[in-house]
């Protein structure tokens, strides 16, 4: 990833998602990001261990020289401990104890701004993961701060073989399609075409690139899409799925005592039957008052709420009347559109 090769990331966005990139981004149910140099900016990683940020080429350098050994039967090096060696290149004076916490915290380091906003928005519509160059803690540390869990988490510990190898991606796609996803829904995003997308399109994945600075952009149409951050995509995603939306049901019961018994259907079965409709990324219950609780439910995408209401939303309403007569509950239902929300922006 050095001379020639490394072009300016910032520069190669040429064109935004047209009619098809919209349709392709209707379908994905899954999105996974590289992470270091993609989500977390980790030219920040330097400055940490106390070396200048214009030395990120050695830093590379040493690390594939690393993650690729000569020969074949080399044993996996864990990423810590792989760091722990780079670092002790770039940094010889320093405590080896020193360079061990630095490498213990790499999944500490900053996000790029966009990114936080981003995943909390695509998560609320698609499954989000990451196919990442480290150790499981590391990404631990990452979603911890990101707020946001990974459905999908795939690791070269965990692989024991490092991108771009066949090895790493092969073991890596065999994770997540046992996992049921579907490669041709499924949405890998990176700043890197060498490490990330030139072998994710060869192995049936969606791709899409993303501009961040030292990254290595795809070759002419070589990504399926492209964008100048996460958060363009999140709300390319957004536009095109048409949500998420928001959708509440709010019930009021005429006596305490039919208000017992509602929230403890609620709670004992209505919640678990709507999370497990297609298109539902989240069901909660809030309690208003003694008689009265509202649901809120979050729907991945327009076509999916339509299809709750089609499909799902008629059965669960004739179990609420086997339950409770018309003058017992009230039941009074809202729908709107929360992506902007999500953002900080008014709708």
């Amino acid at each position: 990833m050095t001379g020639s090769s490394r072009r300016t990331a910032e520069a190669s966005i040429q064109r935004q998602p047209d009619a098809g990139a919209d349709a392709l981004l209707a379908q994905i149910d899954l999105v996974t990001f590289d992470c270091f140099g993609t989500l977390v900016d980790w030219q920040e990683a330097l400055p940490a261990l106390g070396v200048d940020a214009s030395r990120m080429p050695q830093f590379l350098r040493e690390s594939e020289r690393r993650q690729r050994p000569g020969r074949r039967d080399a044993a996996f090096v864990p990423y810590r401990r792989l760091l722990e060696e780079v670092g002790a290149v770039l940094r010889p004076d320093l405590d080896p104890i020193e360079i061990a916490r630095w490498a213990r915290r790499f999944g500490e380091l900053p996000f790029f701004g966009d990114v936080v906003a981003a995943v909390a928005l695509l998560s609320s519509m698609v499954h989000v993961g990451v196919v990442s160059n480290c150790d499981a803690v590391h990404q631990l540390d990452v979603s911890r701060r990101l707020g946001v869990p990974w459905d999908v988490c795939v690791v070269a510990e965990e692989l024991e073989a490092y991108k771009p190898t066949d090895r790493a991606w092969d073991r890596a796609v065999t994770q997540v399609t046992a996992r049921g996803y579907d490669p041709g829904r499924w949405l890998h995003v990176s700043a890197w075409d060498d490490y990330d997308l030139a072998p994710a399109t060869a192995r049936g994945i969606r791709t899409a690139f993303v501009a961040r600075p030292g990254g290595v952009a795809p070759q002419r149409d070589g990504a399926d899409v492209l964008f100048h951050d996460v958060l363009e995509l999140s709300r390319a995603m957004a536009a095109s799925k048409g949500g998420p939306l928001h959708y509440e049901v709010e019930a009021e019961a005429t006596d305490a005592d039919t208000f017992e018994r509602l929230i403890a259907w609620l709670v004992d079965e209505h919640l678990a039957e709507v999370r497990a409709c297609a298109g539902v990324r989240r069901a909660e219950l809030l309690q208003l008052d003694g008689l009265r609780a509202r649901g809120v439910y979050r729907f991945e995408s327009r076509a999916a709420l339509a299809r709750y209401l089609a499909r799902d939303a008629p059965r669960l309403r004739g179990r609420a009347r086997e339950l409770f007569a018309d003058h017992e509950v009230r039941f009074t239902r809202i729908e709107g559109v929360v992506r902007h929300a999500l953002l900080g922006e008014r709708a």
